[in-house]
């Protein structure tokens, strides 16, 4: 099985333009003969609105109860993503960081990976030929949500093709 990572950013997600032109690209990379595992940032500045929103509710809001908020941005932009990828004839599905058991350590909102459960995402390759996760994100040994921090998609990424 020949597996390609690829990771979009908020600007490349940004729109459903840029949604539809990245699904276009990973539909080039399936047609190639790969198995696809896609890393989806927040689309735009998503992840920004987010923070201004908790702020203007909680002068400190608690960091567990941010990266509950913050996970939210990820999840809309692989669902939109897998939508996309399916509406062009894709066998694509979307996870989040539990579904595709990404492990961290327990500091909220600055979260580590500690380990990822490659056998799950094989299984799940056998059954998809585009596997779209949540990047900037991870569930702690408490079963907790955590954020990677900014940058955290990329992170993700690199783990994941590793």
């Amino acid at each position: 099985m020949k597996i390609v990572v690829q990771k979009y950013g908020g600007s490349s997600l940004a729109t459903p333009e840029r949604i539809d032109s990245v699904a276009t690209r990973i539909k080039r990379k399936v047609e190639e003969g790969y198995k696809v595992v896609v890393v989806a940032s927040a689309m735009g500045k998503t992840t920004d609105e987010l923070i201004d929103l908790a702020k203007s509710v909680a002068e400190n809001p608690d960091p567990r109860e941010m990266d509950m908020l913050l996970s939210t941005g990820e999840q809309i932009s692989v669902a939109l993503l897998a939508m996309a990828l399916k509406g062009k004839g894709v066998k694509a599905r979307s996870y989040n960081a539990l579904q595709i058991e990404i492990k961290t350590t327990g500091h909220h909102t600055s979260a580590r990976i500690v380990d990822i459960n490659v056998d799950r995402i094989k299984r799940l390759l056998e059954e998809n030929d585009v596997i779209v996760v949540t990047g900037f994100q991870g569930v702690n040994e408490s079963g907790d949500l955590t954020t990677l921090g900014r940058g955290g998609s990329d992170t993700s990424a690199v783990a994941l093709a590793v």
